[in-house]
């Protein structure tokens, strides 16, 4: 019988849908206080038992007992399977259970809320929120010349699932959208695909400019001096992908010089940004901490896969997003 690791809130959430599981899956928990308790008898537990199976989620990564979960699926001689919440695996962390997993799966249902970021940040930007918000501040009644998400024009880097939801999104509000991605072929929600190798003659002709990419040696620092200097100087500039895309000192320098417009950014190189880091206080910036996909369908709907893959798992069936071993090379 196979052992799996959930945080305490991920059982409570889905419990009614494990029943009648207690006889092919044994299941401890972790909570907040790093305790380990037996799910089925609410027994605690002296220490965690090997597992085989673990569900990485919110509710693991953001707790008090992150270290405790890692530990227990770490120390654990044959660990099966892992379902992770989140798309990307470049994640120290994630790298180090890929490693020791015999089976990785990720998850791209994120992709929905973060899409609503996305359009969220596009429309502040395009209907002059800020400047709005200003004048309300100062109780001055100005009118203010907007722009409007019909016939803008998105450049999309790393045209994958997010990338996807972001296009959809984008031409059913009259958007035209550019995905960049190295596979050609048409894609749901975009005019045209182009490859990375066009990216600084895409650059002058888009009005918003968005990186979901994930981080590879590739992508590293891929926003800089020169990504900056070849924008439209209306542009928005907006990174959904990892931090370390962005050379961040090239960007405020860039928007200093009026290369482009604005930026919105929910990663960025170091997290939590400190709060002495002047990206906090630039007129010209928008930071969200990281939590772009942080929202109660998000979490359905990581929870709606996991019990999919396992249904699958117990049934000796194909896994869904299954990641090559490969992917994660031994350090």
């Amino acid at each position: 019988m196979k052992t799996l690791l959930l945080h305490a809130r991920t059982f409570a959430r889905i419990a009614p849908r494990l029943k009648g599981l207690n006889a092919a899956l044994n299941i401890v928990t972790v909570d907040d206080a790093s305790s380990f308790h037996d799910a089925w008898t609410s027994e605690k537990l002296a220490e965690a038992p090997p597992v085989q199976l673990a569900f990485g989620n919110i509710d693991a990564f953001y707790s008090p007992s992150v270290r405790e979960f890692m530990t227990a699926i770490l120390k654990s001689p044959n660990f099966d399977w892992f379902q992770s919440a989140a798309a990307g695996i470049e994640n120290p962390a994630l790298v180090a259970i890929g490693q020791k997993s015999q089976r990785y799966t990720t998850n791209h249902t994120q992709a929905e809320a973060m899409a609503e970021w996305a359009v969220w940040q596009a429309m502040d930007f395009l209907r002059a929120g800020p400047a709005h918000r200003a004048n309300q501040a100062a109780g001055k009644w100005e009118r203010i010349r907007v722009r409007e998400m019909f016939g803008s024009r998105w450049l999309i880097v790393g045209y994958g699932s997010i990338g996807q939801a972001i296009g959809r999104r984008v031409t059913a509000l009259g958007g035209v959208v550019t995905g960049m991605r190295r596979s050609p072929g048409p894609a749901e929600g975009a005019a045209r695909i182009v490859p990375p190798d066009a990216l600084m003659a895409e650059l002058p002709e888009a009005d918003i400019v968005l990186l979901c990419p994930p981080h590879t040696p590739e992508t590293e620092g891929m926003a800089n001096a020169a990504f900056f200097e070849a924008m439209n100087k209306d542009a928005l500039f907006m990174n959904l992908g990892r931090g370390a895309l962005v050379d961040e000192p090239a960007l405020m320098a860039a928007l200093d010089a009026g290369r482009l417009a604005f930026a919105v950014l929910d990663v960025t190189r170091i997290e939590p940004l400190p709060a002495e880091d002047p990206l906090w206080r630039h007129h010209k910036v928008v930071i969200t901490p990281h939590d772009s996909s942080d929202t109660p369908g998000t979490i359905a709907r990581g929870d709606e896969t996991f019990l999919a893959n396992l249904d699958a798992y117990l049934n000796n069936k194909p896994l869904r997003h299954l990641v090559d071993r490969s992917a994660f090379p031994a350090s």
